[in-house]
């Protein structure tokens, strides 16, 4: 009898204390969710604490919580990321040097980035470029706000101009070792950048990708040397330099894919008065219109993408100018100008194969009408071959036959490039 006895009072004492588990457990689990949520709280207020009193350190301080992630800061000092790229230039070309400081070997740029975000609401990008000609120069500095609503994006500042396909890259990004010569000959041998407000958005209302890109800058092109208008250019809004990117981007297939885009610029630029002294009012302010088409084809297969694929890239420009070589000018009555008049066309077509890992061979055909030589007709034919030991790095060697027109005599031109990158900002071309 005793037996039966015990047994009867082990199962009921284990119903009791397994009636009362549930509700211990959840009581023990908020207390610990609790405990670990003040934890928390407590370690995340010492270490905003410590950061804001905490001026000079060696150490960073630690940053673990007591739940095993990680809370606060990585960078307490809010360093951004800072990077320099080099791009030299070798000019064996069998006539003379090429290059606009004639040298036959030359540092053409160093670019120093510093990048970061700036707090939730902002993001800011300075680019510096620094040469023998030019010294320092802000090449870019622009401040990206990144929650807007509507999918807006929104950068106040320099930036290189949204215009056409190549302009927006940098030269030591490029496929080959300069711009076009439309590029050259329309906006000068690094391309078009302005000081201004830029907004974008992407739609997709067709089941492909669409973006607006809308800016407004403070001039059209740099300020020419020597020349003084009776007032600048920007003295009206209507004076400002305006432009408009429609990019139409669709996949043809999971390897294929093709870009289709529509760029226009307008505003207002100093033209030189033709037999005018400097220093004095020497230029008249003009209106000048540009408007661009360009395309893009890409292939890169996905079995085979390491070490195969191929660019077909075409653009085509228009630049509009006044018809008449005249101006009236305060003081000074009619005046005959020293500037482009009408329209002047330029195209070029380039394509890209990748012949191995990190080889690829490419070529460009360029066509320009020059606006500085009454539209004299320039070709071009190049061929460059594309060497890439790493990311960080490249290595271009590239032939060009310039045939200027107009009776000059034509140039074979040999150059070679190296581009290399120190920290996170890698010469890889789009």
């Amino acid at each position: 009898m005793k037996r039966p006895v015990i047994l009867l009072t082990l199962m009921l004492v284990a119903t009791s204390a397994g009636a009362q588990t549930p509700t211990q457990a959840k009581r023990d689990s908020i207390a610990r969710a609790d405990s670990i949520a003040r934890a928390d709280s407590i370690a995340l207020v010492r270490e905003l604490e410590k950061m804001q009193t905490t001026s000079d350190t060696t150490q960073p301080p630690p940053t673990a919580a007591p739940t095993g992630g990680f809370i606060g800061s990585t960078n307490p000092r809010l360093l951004p990321d800072i990077s320099a790229v080099g791009d030299l230039i070798a000019d064996f070309s069998p006539d003379g040097s090429t290059q606009e400081d004639q040298s036959r070997f030359s540092v053409r740029e160093i670019e120093l980035a510093f990048q970061a975000a700036v707090d939730p609401f902002f993001r800011g990008d300075v680019f510096l470029g620094i040469s023998d000609e030019e010294g320092v120069a802000i090449e870019q500095a622009y401040l990206t706000a990144t929650s807007l609503p509507a999918q807006l994006e929104v950068r106040l500042g320099r930036y290189l101009l949204p215009f056409g396909k190549q302009n927006t890259t940098h030269r030591h990004d490029l496929h080959t070792i300069e711009y076009p010569w439309v590029i050259q000959k329309f906006f000068g041998p690094e391309g078009i950048k302005g000081t201004g407000v830029y907004v974008s958005r992407v739609f997709s209302p067709f089941g492909f990708y669409q973006e607006l890109i809308l800016t407004a800058i403070d001039r059209l092109g740099e300020p020419p040397e020597g020349l003084t208008a009776a007032e600048p250019p920007n003295k009206k809004l209507e004076g400002l330099g305006y432009s408009a990117r429609f990019r139409n981007y669709l996949d043809l297939s999971e390897s294929t894919n093709f870009e289709l885009s529509f760029s226009a610029l307008t505003g207002r630029k100093e033209q030189p008065i033709a037999g005018a002294p400097e220093g004095d009012i020497n230029a008249v302010n003009r209106r000048q219109t540009i408007a661009a088409a360009d395309l893009t084809y890409r292939w890169r297969p996905l079995q085979q993408g390491l070490y195969k694929s191929f660019i077909l890239q075409a653009e085509w420009m228009r630049q509009f100018n006044p018809s008449r070589r005249t101006a009236v000018v305060p003081d000074l009555g009619e005046v005959e100008l020293d500037a482009p008049s009408g329209h002047f066309d330029g195209a070029y077509a380039f394509a890209r194969y990748q012949i191995t890992t990190r080889g690829f061979l490419g070529g460009r055909y360029d066509y320009v009408e020059d606006p500085e030589r009454d539209g004299t007709k320039i070709h071009a034919a190049s061929g460059y071959l594309e060497f890439f030991p790493s990311e960080f790095s490249k290595l271009v060697m590239g032939y060009e036959r310039y045939m200027p027109g107009g009776g000059e005599k034509s140039l074979n031109r040999f150059i070679l490039q190296a581009a290399f990158a120190l920290g996170p900002h890698k010469p890889h071309p789009f």
